[in-house]
């Protein structure tokens, strides 16, 4: 076991801290900016199969669609029925609650990128063995997945981007939604 004294101990306990936190025993990232670009190779991908309406998830800087709801305006509190819809709640606390909104909503495509966290509530309950939701997991590149940053410039291609494993889920709820 590697032994550390005490000033390294602590500025090594300060730079895990810059990069996760706990809460409930979960660990999240804690990112240093506000939101997330969608990598441009995966939105370039989507956008060849799905004719957007509307971006559930951005700034006034990074939506990627002329309509799209910020965070203040909180899409979570608006009507989701008859839109295709690209939802990318990165990091976000809630993710849950947007899928089970997804899960909930009629005559409905969402189209989720996510952290591929199969171990979750919210994928049991709503996606898993779910015949409205197709579960798609992506290849991680060799130095992970590099989001833009908010004002659109790019993450520095050198450096190791994020490593976890990403999916996309794709909800078609047809003319009603599935109730438990």
């Amino acid at each position: 076991m590697i032994e550390f004294d005490k000033a390294t101990r602590s500025k090594r306990e300060k730079e895990l801290s810059l990069n996760f936190r706990s809460d409930n025993n979960r660990f999240q990232y804690n990112k240093t900016y506000d939101y997330l670009r969608t990598p441009k190779s995966i939105w370039a991908e989507l956008i060849k199969e799905f004719k957007f309406t509307i971006d559930m998830c951005a700034s006034d800087e990074n939506h990627l669609l002329p309509r799209y709801y910020t965070e203040k305006q909180n899409c979570l509190k608006q009507d989701w029925e008859g839109e295709i819809a690209y939802i990318h709640p990165m990091f976000d606390t809630k993710i849950g609650k947007f899928v089970e909104k997804a899960y909930n909503t009629k005559n409905f495509t969402g189209v989720f990128l996510l952290p591929a966290s199969t171990h979750t509530k919210y994928f049991h309950d709503y996606c898993y063995h779910n015949p409205n939701c197709e579960i798609r997991f992506l290849r991680k590149p060799v130095k992970g997945f590099h989001f833009g940053k908010d004002d659109g410039s790019p993450d520095d291609p050198n450096k190791l981007g994020y490593i976890k494993p990403l999916m996309i889920l794709v909800f078609r709820n047809k003319d009603k939604a599935l109730i438990k």
